[in-house]
């Protein structure tokens, strides 16, 4: 295996310096999970980066991966393999993920550098002076940036929109209807959308790629605050009119006994709402309760039920904040979660 790593490796550091990127490999350590830490640079531009080989080089393959030593290492992920196809190209695009295969084919972008290179095979060769990043080619649509995403996720979560006004759906996005119908427009061009209707399609995949842009789009730009807490006690300071919503491992009916980890959606932020439920934001303490902002407004009345310990998120946040905690003992809760609520591409 190291063997086909160092090949890879060796075979993305000639295919960037072709296009005017130097690639330095600064430490290799397979046993921590993580192939390579190197560091790409271009004029005074530089950027480390957590390397994984990955065959194939699939959106699958990267969501089921080791992600746990991801989340622990300060650097972005890049994905170097020997073929990526032009299908999972668009969907590592789609979902902000950099990647260069052995052929050239690449999309990474750090700083004023922004490299995307599109349909190499084996045998073609790099033309001097072509698809340099001083040549800014233009950036490819982000359908999954957070307002697109806030749409998506109202379309993945609430099946029955399809049937709704735009407005209904703006509304329940939290978007105006401006976004709303750009998102449709964006979803039709990538093939995610009839065009006779708003009904969703290829929607197992759609739903991986929300979930994999949610961690590093939508979700941190939700957030409010970090704090360290108990998880399992039980909330205090929720009333009708300043709703709390469970998602992550400890929304309710999720199985899990003793849950690390609490994150919370509120739709009116109270700073007396942390002191209220004894959560300590000093910096000496590894932060385990995430504060986040309540975007949406759910079609369902049962969905808005009060409670007073806090009712839980739409199922689709749950799922997409279990999956961005990369906690290793949590990927069996995902899956069996989404099993229970997600519609297939069948239905």
């Amino acid at each position: 295996m190291l063997v086909v790593v160092n090949g890879l490796l060796d075979a993305a550091r000639e295919r960037l310096r072709e296009l005017g990127v130097t690639f330095e490999v600064e430490h290799r350590d397979p046993d921590a999970g993580i192939d390579a830490i190197i560091t790409l640079s271009r004029d005074s531009q530089r950027q480390r980066y957590a390397a994984e080989a990955k065959a194939p080089m699939t959106l699958s393959s990267v969501i089921r991966g080791k992600q746990e030593e991801f989340a622990r290492s300060p650097d972005p992920q890049l994905i170097i393999g020997n073929r990526i196809s032009r299908r999972s190209a668009d969907a590592f695009r789609a979902a902000g993920i950099q990647f260069v295969d052995a052929s050239g084919n690449a999309y990474i972008t750090f700083g004023n550098v922004l490299i995307d290179v599109r349909g190499r095979t084996e045998s073609t060769a790099i033309s001097s002076g072509t698809h340099r990043p001083s040549d800014r080619p233009t950036r490819p649509t982000n359908i999954f940036s957070s307002r697109r995403s806030q749409v998506i996720f109202a379309l993945l979560s609430w099946p029955d929109l399809s049937h709704a006004t735009v407005r209904e759906i703006a509304a329940a996005a939290g978007v105006s209807t401006g976004q709303a119908h750009d998102t449709f427009l964006r979803l039709q061009q990538a093939g995610f959308l009839t065009t006779d209707s708003r009904r969703l399609e290829r929607i197992d995949e759609l739903l991986d790629l929300w979930t994999a842009a949610y961690s590093t789009g939508l979700g941190p730009r939700l957030e409010l605050a970090r704090y360290h807490g108990d998880p399992s006690r039980p909330l205090s300071g929720v009333t009708p009119e300043r709703r709390a919503y469970r998602s992550g491992e400890s929304a309710m009916g999720i199985g899990v006994v003793r849950p690390a980890t609490l994150t919370v959606y509120i739709d009116h932020p109270d700073p007396k709402f942390p002191v209220l439920n004894r959560w300590d934001a000093g910096w000496d303490r590894e932060p385990n309760i995430f504060l986040r902002q309540k975007f949406w407004a759910s079609p369902r009345a049962d969905e808005e039920e009060f409670s007073a310990n806090g009712q839980n998120a739409p199922w689709l946040l749950i799922y997409a904040d279990l999956v961005a905690t990369r906690d290793a003992r949590l990927r069996e809760v995902a899956q069996s979660w989404r099993a229970r609520f997600a519609r297939s591409d069948e239905v």
